[in-house]
Order: C-alpha cells, then structure tokens, then sequence
C-alpha cells in the first residue's frame, strides 16, 4: 500500500469531492426547507459524484503515461490502482442504478439533464490537450456538480418545477460557479508550479472572479429568507476561504494546497449550522 499521509487520503481515493457534495446537500435541503428526502438519495448522490470523479481520473491515467505534464499523486494513485477501482467503479455504478430503481420515475426526468452535462464534460475532456487551464472543461464539471447535488432536492420541493430552476436559481448557479472556480484554482496552481512561474494574468481574473461570487451571493442574501441567506453566505464563505488558500497556499507544497481547497468548500458547513441552529 502506499505511503501517504493520512491527510492526502481522501484526495487520493477521490472522496474529497463526495463529502462536499452531501455537505451541501444538506445545506441545499435546509435552504429550500424540504422536510422529507429518501434516506438514499444523499447515498445516490455521494456514490454518483465518486463514480464520475474516479471515471475522469482512469480517463485521464489511461492517456497519459506516469510522469505525464499533469501528473498529480491522485493520478499516479488511480495508475497504480486501476484494475481495482476500475472493479469498483463498476460496484459503484450498479450501487447508482439501484437506487434509482426504487426512486420515482419522475425523479429520473430531472436527472436527465445532469446525464447530458456529464457526457458533455466528458466529451470536452477528450479535447482537452492537457496544456494550458481548461475553463471550459471545469464550467461543464462545476455546473454539473452543482446541479447534480440539488436536483434530488429539488424534486421533493412542493413548488418543483423540473429541471428549469436550473437557470433561475441563484443558490444554484452561484454554487455552480463556486466549484467552477475550485476546480480552475487547482489547474492554476498546478500550471504555476509546473512552469515555475506565477500566473499573473490568470491570478488576478481568478481574484476578481471569486470577488464577483462573492458580491453576487451577498446581494442576493440581502431580500433572502433566514434560510436561504444562509446558504448564499455560506457560498460567500467559500469564495473567501478560496481566496485565502489561493494568497497563504503558494508557502505551501502543491498536495497541502489541493486539499486545503477541499477544505474550503467544507467550512462553510459549521457555519451554516451556527447561523440556522435556532431558526
């Protein structure tokens, strides 16, 4: 077994984005107050977004050899480890079409966009040369990740209305734009290091994209119910943690960094919590 740090794990097993995922599952499930869920949809939900996380990654190891221009420790993990999570990865999609067996076919409906923005982001993926920081690819990721955790949620709302809350919902589209940023600080900082030089440019439109987030969830908080606010400012939390990891993280070594990013999308859960503990 390899030797890592007990902290890289989570990384390395791609299950740092499953946590944030039911993380703000839960929050999403506050925010719209919906007081009855399937005990296994936050299930589906984790099992899903790992499913996806471990497919791009066997992608990615099976294109490029070890030692690769985008070679992380994750990667050569899932390299070393592949026939045993490729096995995994199989479980994982049968554990997926299980629980949507006994979910309502409706409920199928709504998740049918999220299977068009996966094959979107995976097909987007294959053109991807590896060079240069795909915005493109991660606003397919981020929005797909952001939809995919509160479609379920959605569909319990008394007010559901499909799959078009989507382009209406500011809670949504701002968490979207919040993983999308996650996941292009990472490509950032990795293109820093590899090419040992520090990306102004691509820094200072990270900064003000984080700050637009921000001031976007803060305005919207302000004719938002108890509930609601909460959830935008949490997401304002986020942009600000994101943008702290981004300033103090180039002390750090590039692993330190990503999972401190991984950090940031799960701080905002005690504070979420703080905020509507008597509500």
């Amino acid at each position: 077994m390899d030797r890592r740090p007990a902290w890289l794990w989570p990384n390395l097993l791609s299950l740092d984005a499953p946590l944030v995922a039911v993380a703000w599952f839960w929050m999403f499930t506050k925010a719209w107050r919906v007081v009855w869920l399937p005990d296994l949809l936050p299930l589906l939900v984790g099992c899903a977004v790992w499913c996806v996380y471990v497919g791009d990654r066997l992608m990615d190891v099976r294109e490029k050899a070890a030692g690769g221009p985008r070679t992380s420790p994750r990667h050569q993990f899932h390299a070393k480890h592949r026939k045993l999570l490729t096995v995994l990865l199989v479980i994982g999609g049968v554990v997926c079409v299980s629980i949507l067996a006994v979910l309502p076919l409706s409920l199928w409906a709504h998740g049918a966009l999220i299977l068009l923005f996966v094959i979107t982001y995976f097909f987007v993926s294959l053109l991807y040369d590896g060079e240069g920081i795909p915005v493109v690819k991660n606003f397919f990721a981020g929005m797909t990740f952001s939809y995919g955790t509160a479609v379920g949620i959605h569909f319990y709302r008394p007010e559901s209305d499909l799959f078009y809350f989507f382009l209406k919902s500011p809670e949504v589209i701002l968490f979207g734009f919040l993983c999308v940023l996650n996941m292009t600080a990472i490509d950032i900082w990795e293109e820093a290091r590899r090419r040992q030089a520090e990306k102004r440019v691509a820094d200072v439109v990270f900064s003000i994209c984080l700050l637009s987030v921000a001031g976007a969830a803060l305005l919207f908080a302000a004719n938002a119910d108890d509930y609601t606010k909460a959830f935008l400012l949490s997401v304002m939390f986020a942009a600000g943690a994101l943008y702290l990891v981004d300033r103090i993280g180039r002390f750090w070594s590039l692993d330190v960094q990503r999972v401190m990013a991984d950090v940031a999308m799960l701080l905002p859960l005690p504070f979420f919590i703080f905020r509507t503990w008597n509500l």
